[in-house]
């Protein structure tokens, strides 16, 4: 699987596993070395940029036990805001992606692996990838995913700016509550160009400025300034995604959220 799908995310060499005191594997083109340990390869000894306060609450041991939970994400509190449910989220995201039995299928930003789950289940041949930067959202992800019996994800720790795959690689991509706290949106969405082919499909989940009041400005530039939050505005979107080479196509905009679909163009 490595030397089929991923790469050295600094030169995009050919990755190879080694054995030794413990797990790693290297890049056969500029010798770099990437540890496996606890199920997950980690690419972030390359480094990355600073995280907002945003990305280091997810990294808030109490916030990883309770994300998925129905004292956060999955909560009916948050539905009047967002304008749907996370169970329906999840199902709209594979409806819009229709990922096919054996697809290579990468879920960015995956968190605990709510989404990967959902790609995984009852699909052994699909590939399933999970990428985050939170050592400790990885470790639950794998741990339920083992304890789910769930062979056919692999989760990796990296930067969102320099994806790890070769070119043209996987299928479908996959995004959800993480767009909004990248600081080169620009960059990460052309990174998902190259590594989808032609007609693979992209969709996302993100924050909206909705209404564009002047309450809703004031909030987004404070939690722009404090959390590293961005608000997308929809048509703003829309054009990032056309810009990198996608198709765009909106399936929900209401309250404060946006599910947003991309066909990347031949």
């Amino acid at each position: 699987m490595l030397k089929e799908v991923m790469c050295c995310p600094r030169c995009k060499g050919d990755l190879r596993p080694e054995a030794g005191s413990y797990q790693r594997c290297s890049c056969s083109a500029c010798d770099a070395e990437y540890p496996i340990m606890e199920g997950v390869v980690d690419f972030q000894p390359l480094g990355g940029r600073p995280k907002g306060r945003g990305q280091r609450l997810m990294e808030y041991k109490p916030m990883v036990r309770i994300y998925e939970s129905r004292l956060w994400r999955a909560s009916k509190l948050f539905v009047p805001f967002m304008g749907i449910s996370l169970d329906r989220e999840i199902a709209l995201i594979k409806e819009i992606t229709h990922p096919g039995p054996a697809e290579k299928v990468l879920d960015l930003a995956c968190g605990p692996g709510i989404y990967a789950r959902a790609f995984a289940e009852g699909n052994p041949r699909r590939e399933v990838f999970g990428l985050d930067l939170s050592w400790p959202m990885l470790r639950y992800a794998v741990g339920k995913a083992q304890r789910l019996g769930m062979g056919n994800i692999t989760f990796m720790r990296g930067d969102a700016h320099w994806l790890p795959f070769r070119d043209c690689s996987l299928d479908v991509a996959n995004c959800c509550g993480a767009l909004h706290l990248f600081s080169d949106i620009r960059r990460v969405l052309g990174s998902l160009a190259r590594v989808l082919r032609p007609g693979g499909r992209f969709s996302a989940a993100a924050a909206l400025l909705r209404p564009e009041s002047r309450f809703s400005r004031l909030k987004a530039r404070l939690d722009g300034k404090y959390w590293g939050v961005h608000y997308f505005r929809q048509a703003e979107l829309e054009g990032l995604f056309d810009e990198a080479g996608f198709e765009p196509t909106v399936h929900h905009a209401k309250g404060i959220w946006i599910i947003i679909s991309g066909l990347r163009r031949a």
